[in-house]
């Protein structure tokens, strides 16, 4: 898009130029032919009153009425001459215009470069932002990977204690259980010799 539009431009400066040399050279031509004119009038004058003094009114009246035409000749290409200034300012204003032109395209493209460079750095922002997420998703991931296995391990842990508590706690009554009933086969004997003496001989002092 770039490379068309300066080449759109420069073919409009080489149009311009070309238009503008073009006029120049026809401003020369009708400057010469207009000095050219004035010296033949000039002489065309001067014969006209040398012929005024002769007898020839006829051809003296010829004369002025060539002159006529020649200093008719000289406004139109007087006329003309300000016309072609007037087209030479107008290309120039063109010109500067084109200048102008050029100018503001040159800054829309430095802020497309700069709007373009932000753009890259959001960019790039944006994936750093993405990748320390995904760090830390992992890190994240790792943690509670390990908190689940802590836990696996402390209900591990719990249920074991819970187990050896268990079967502590069932030795122990059967060691009471045993021991109680020791007792009680060693007191029954006892009892039959003493039957006056009761209670419980667990709690027997």
């Amino acid at each position: 898009m770039q490379e068309s539009q300066d080449q759109a431009t420069d073919e409009y400066a080489r149009a311009l130029g070309d238009a503008q040399t073009r006029l120049a050279q026809k401003e020369a031509e009708l400057r010469k032919a207009a000095e050219n004119h004035a010296s033949e009038a000039e002489q065309l004058r001067c014969q006209v009153e040398q012929e005024s003094r002769d007898t020839h009114q006829v051809e003296a009246n010829a004369l002025r009425e060539q002159l006529a035409q020649l200093e008719k000749s000289v406004e139109q290409e007087m006329a003309l001459n300000m016309e072609l200034q007037q087209r030479q300012t107008e290309q120039e204003k063109l010109l500067a215009q084109r200048d102008d032109v050029s100018s503001q395209l040159q800054e829309v493209n430095h802020a497309n470069s700069r709007l373009l460079e932000q753009v890259t750095e959001l960019g790039q922002e944006k994936d750093k932002l993405q990748q320390e997420l995904e760090e830390t998703r992992k890190t994240a991931d790792k943690r509670q990977a390990m908190l689940d296995e802590l836990a696996i391990d402390v209900a591990q842990e719990k249920s074991r204690h819970k187990e050896e508590l268990s079967d502590v706690r069932l030795q122990h009554e059967k060691e009471v259980l045993g021991v109680r009933a020791r007792y009680e086969g060693a007191a029954r004997p006892a009892r039959g010799q003493e039957p006056h003496r009761g209670g419980d001989p667990l709690t027997a002092p």
